[in-house]
């Protein structure tokens, strides 16, 4: 009888060390699943659900049909919460530096609260036509595109600011926060352009853009080159910097 018992026990101790080696080989490769995705998709810890959080993923998954055919390629995770009531903009002409100005053209998309939290990607790609740049961009469900008759395909040295990068990591913005997601600019077209009452250095480019419907109206003077009457600079995001 004892050494039915002592048999039986060393069969349970091997049964749980295989156990615990099958639990850590799967851990192992769960972790490794992980690092993977948090590689191609970007980490965003949601720590405020009632904020935008934007992430950039460093390396967008295209497939090679589409790349074959692109000049640059952008993705950003955004994590839109639940009654967000914001409109997208897409613009392209003269722009500046460092400001939403735009001298030009732009589309407008307006979308409706969601009733839950979503994630959204949003794609944009920059591809030569012609003579001259096209921007191709989808933000979840809805795409579009956009001439860029002021951005010569000719142009090297493009400049291209983004309000998140892979590099510093996910960021976060109350609701109520104009969001310059991307801007494209060659920095060999500068010219001197009368602003209001002031000259500023503008340059043939393109930028993309979500604005609360809350600040359209603000949203719309910048744009112009106008500072509304009691204007805050925190309803204005700044830029994470230059690619």
């Amino acid at each position: 009888m004892k050494h039915i018992l002592r048999l039986f026990a060393i069969l349970l101790f091997l049964a749980g060390c295989f156990v615990l080696i099958k639990l850590s080989t799967e851990n192992s490769q769960l972790s490794t699943e992980i690092n993977r995705l948090e590689a191609e998709l970007g980490t965003m810890p949601i720590g405020d659900i009632d904020r935008v959080h934007i992430v950039e993923i460093a390396n967008p998954d295209v497939p090679p049909e589409v790349a074959s055919q692109v000049e640059r390629v952008w993705q950003f995770r955004c994590f839109l919460p639940r009654g967000y009531d914001f409109v997208e903009y897409v613009g392209s002409g003269r722009v500046t530096q460092d400001r939403i100005y735009l001298l030009g053209g732009n589309s407008t998309r307006w979308t409706m609260p969601q009733t839950e939290p979503i994630q959204k990607l949003l794609t944009i790609c920059l591809r030569k036509k012609r003579d001259r740049f096209r921007l191709d961009y989808s933000f979840g469900r809805s795409s579009g595109s956009s001439g860029l008759p002021e951005l010569k395909s000719e142009s090297k040295d493009l400049v291209v600011r983004k309000l998140a990068s892979s590099h510093e990591g996910p960021r976060s913005f109350s609701q109520e926060t104009i969001l310059p997601l991307l801007r494209i600019y060659d920095p060999n077209s500068a010219q001197q352009t009368q602003i209001q009452d002031q000259k500023a250095t503008t340059y043939a480019g393109c930028q993309i853009m979500l604005s609360p419907k809350s600040r359209e109206q603000v949203f719309r003077q910048l744009q112009q080159g106008e500072t509304p009457r009691d204007f805050d600079p925190s309803w204005l995001a700044t830029e994470a910097g230059d690619e």
